[in-house]
Formats: structure tokens, C-alpha cells, sequence
């Protein structure tokens, strides 16, 4: 996990100024000690300094947040599919130019905020996206 400045994209979509660090974190989820996915999220300083006081391995990065009195209200979600590169093929055991599912999530705390934009790309073969939908 590392602060940084030179995110353009991310800080846009998280409402920073230029000048706004954005804490990255890093992790390749595992399933029954299979690399399943990689997920790369992104925190504005104000979060990042509640979270990296943490053992992020194996976090689950809400429930250190409520535990500090911060809340998710809602998220956006987007699915998508692409190719995986030679550096992400390698990471997940697969061969490069195989398939993976993309998700992106721009989330909102309690005061209609952004407070988290996560990609995470997730090898086909062993993961399903599964929504219920109410009517």
C-alpha cells in the first residue's frame, strides 16, 4: 500500500484536487490457494490514513472503516470483459490474452462523497458474477 499523486483518473473520479494523495493497495485474491483475481483499490488520503494503520493482507477494508465511524451509502458498479496481459497472466497462473471479467466500483459514503474506486479483473474460468434482481 502506497500514497500517491500521480493518479489522474483515480483522483478525478474520487473528487480530489491535484495536489490530493490517493492511497493505493494492491492484493491478489486467492480461492483454495488459487489466484482468482486482482484488485487494485484506491482511497482518498482521509481514508487511507484510517487504513494503512491496518494489516491490509487479508482486511476487510469495511469493516475497518465502520469500526472508525465511516460508512458506505452506495456504490456503482461496471462489468466488463477484456484479455489478460503477459504481467497479470503471469500474477494468475493463466496465459496471457486469456479472458478475465473487469469490475470497477466508484463507492459514496454516507455524505454522497466518493471514498473508494476499486478495479478488480477476475479470471473467467473460476469466477461468476451472480445479481438478484426485486421487482
Amino acid at each position: 500500500a502506497e500514497f500517491h499523486t500521480d493518479l489522474y483518473m483515480e483522483r478525478k473520479l474520487l473528487n480530489l484536487k491535484a495536489d490530493q494523495k490517493v492511497l493505493v493497495i494492491e492484493r491478489i485474491r486467492f480461492a483454495n490457494d488459487q489466484p482468482v483475481a486482482l484488485e487494485r483499490t484506491c482511497w482518498p488520503e482521509r481514508i487511507g490514513k484510517i487504513l494503512i494503520r491496518h494489516d491490509l493482507d487479508g482486511a476487510k477494508f469495511y469493516q475497518i472503516l465502520e469500526e472508525n465511524g465511516v460508512y458506505l451509502k452506495n456504490a456503482n458498479e461496471n462489468i466488463s470483459a477484456l484479455n489478460a496481459t503477459l504481467y497479470e497472466a503471469d500474477l494468475l497462473g493463466i496465459s496471457a490474452g486469456e479472458p478475465l471479467l473487469q469490475m470497477k466500483r466508484l463507492s459514496y459514503g454516507m455524505d454522497g462523497q466518493p471514498i473508494e474506486y476499486t478495479r478488480t479483473k477476475y479470471r473467467s474460468d473460476l469466477y461468476q458474477y451472480k445479481i438478484e434482481l426485486h421487482r
